[in-house]
C-alpha cells in the first residue's frame, strides 16, 4: 500500500503517527521494525478498551474520504487480519441447543402461500 494509506492505517491500530517512504509499504512490516508486534498492538487494543476508548482509533473522515473509505477500511481490516487483532477474544460456541417458546413459535410460522 502507499505510504499515506500505511501510516493512517498505522494510526488507526496505534494512534502514534508515523512516517515511512517508499511507493508500496508492508504496514505490518513497518509497525514491527518500530517496535509494534501483534502482541504489543493486541495490548494496546485490549487497554483502549478498557479504558472505554474506540478502537481501531478513529481517523479524521475528511482523510479517509481523499484516501477512500472502502480503501482505507479494506486496508485496516487486511492489517488487523495479518496481526492477528480481528477479534480480540474467542468466545466458544453457545451450549444451548434448546429452543425459547419464542422461538419455537416463530419455526412454527409458515408464509401464508404454505397453508393448505
Amino acid at each position: 500500500m502507499n505510504t499515506q494509506l500505511a501510516g493512517w492505517v498505522a494510526y488507526a491500530l496505534t494512534a502514534q503517527t508515523f512516517s515511512w517512504s517508499g511507493d508500496d509499504v508492508d504496514v505490518c512490516a513497518l509497525l514491527a521494525d518500530a517496535g509494534w508486534t501483534p502482541q504489543r498492538i493486541h495490548d494496546h487494543a485490549r487497554q483502549t478498551l478498557t479504558d472505554e476508548q474506540p478502537w481501531p482509533h478513529a481517523v479524521n473522515a475528511d482523510v479517509v474520504a481523499g484516501l477512500g473509505a472502502a480503501r482505507f477500511l479494506a486496508a485496516l481490516g487486511q492489517a488487523r487480519q495479518t496481526l492477528g487483532v480481528w477479534t480480540l477474544e474467542v468466545e466458544p460456541p453457545t451450549r444451548r441447543t434448546a429452543l425459547d417458546a419464542d422461538e419455537r413459535r416463530l419455526m412454527a410460522e409458515v408464509p401464508p402461500h404454505h397453508v393448505a
